[in-house]
């Protein structure tokens, strides 16, 4: 027995490190009708990712509860729909009721306090909204109401220098080092620097020094990251030699696809800009990043741009979406005559500024 005895302590030990703990949502909320639903949706990777569901059973008390692999930032939904099913049903929509509200969630026990469900709002926090309990939404409150509505690299980097094994930091991180060609080679190297780990989100911080690496390599200043890619004609190329024919210039470069309405309608602005500047200082070449052949060529001839046009083959599609980590088109970069990416324009307004103060 005294070998038996410390070998199942040890495994109940084991056990007990290893069994992940659930989160809880409670609340008593004024004016919470029985039988409104609440559910948690993932805010991160796909939103319609069902976390948590549950069902008031009696007026103001609701309790919600399950588990996350990981602090994750989902939105806290309540909606009537189950007790006016019949209204719905024929097509009357006047008394549905839905809320959204955004909670960073984690496994640890919660609780809603606010005097009113008229009170309940769409943002983290308010001056009548609290989630009490839950350490990491306090801090998103916080980076909320540091970095504004509109949050700078600078921002950023002063909140996540603040708090850098935060969970939050490391979110706000993987963001901004979203859209390559964004930031500097120093700044990045100043995140990686900063964070140097995150023990409540190893798998957050594993998806930063991923994402830091490949930043590194889509820095304002660095070559152009190689695409394969198809010609018109069906000839193969990569986008470095084609961005190493037009040395000596600037070239924007287009991202688009047919289905992209918002591409498509800055399609006019580009053309002007083509027709402003002379070719010895100024070029365009579009990339598209249709998937049949038939949709991209009738949307070249119906736009009739003057330039040289490619498409991405599906290779050249995966390494656009992963290394230069965008989430789609339009998509634009501004290269400079020596090759190297000077920039990458948020959209064609923005394209047409940077081209005044360069070339004017």
């Amino acid at each position: 027995m005294r070998k038996t005895f410390p070998l199942l302590i040890l495994l109940a030990c084991c056990v007990s490190c290893t069994t992940q703990q659930a989160f809880t949502i409670r609340g008593t909320i004024p004016g919470l009708p029985a039988g409104v639903e609440i559910g948690l949706l993932s805010a991160e990777g796909q939103p319609s990712d069902e976390i948590a569901t549950a069902t008031v059973t009696k007026d103001g008390e609701f309790f919600i509860t399950g588990q996350i692999d990981h602090p994750t930032l989902c939105t806290l939904t309540t909606n009537n729909l189950a007790m006016i099913n019949d209204e719905v049903t024929a097509g009357n929509y006047e008394h549905v009721r839905w809320t959204y509200t955004p909670v960073f969630l984690d496994n640890v026990d919660m609780e809603i306090q606010v005097p009113s469900y008229d009170l309940v709002p769409d943002a983290p926090q308010s001056k009548d909204f609290h989630i009490v309990g839950n350490d990491v939404h306090d801090e998103y409150c916080e980076y909320l109401s540091q970095v504004g509505d509109r949050p700078t690299s600078n921002k950023v980097l002063e909140f996540i220098e603040q708090h850098p094994t935060s969970v939050v930091s490391l979110y706000a991180a993987n963001k901004i080092l979203t859209n390559g060609y964004n930031l500097s080679f120093d700044y990045i190297q100043r995140l990686e620097q900063v964070i140097t780990g995150c023990p409540k989100d190893t798998a957050r911080y594993s998806e930063f020094l991923r994402r830091a690496q490949l930043a590194e390599k889509t820095a304002v200043g660095s070559t152009i990251v190689d695409l394969d890619m198809l010609m018109p004609d069906g000839t193969r190329c990569q986008l470095a030699d084609i961005v190493a024919q037009h040395k000596g210039k600037y070239l924007l470069i287009d991202f688009w696809a047919s289905w992209c309405g918002i591409c498509r309608a800055g399609t006019p602005r580009i053309k002007e800009y083509y027709a402003q500047y002379p070719r010895e200082q100024f070029e365009v070449i579009s990339v598209s990043s249709d998937e049949k052949d038939d949709l991209w060529r009738a949307a070249m001839e119906k736009d009739d741009m003057p330039w040289a046009q490619y498409c991405l083959t599906p290779q050249g599609m995966k390494d656009f979406y992963e290394k230069y980590q965008t989430i789609g088109v339009p998509y634009y970069l501004l290269v400079a005559p020596d090759g190297t990416v000077l920039a990458n324009p948020g959209g064609v307004e923005n394209v047409g500024e940077m081209l005044e103060n360069i070339l004017n």
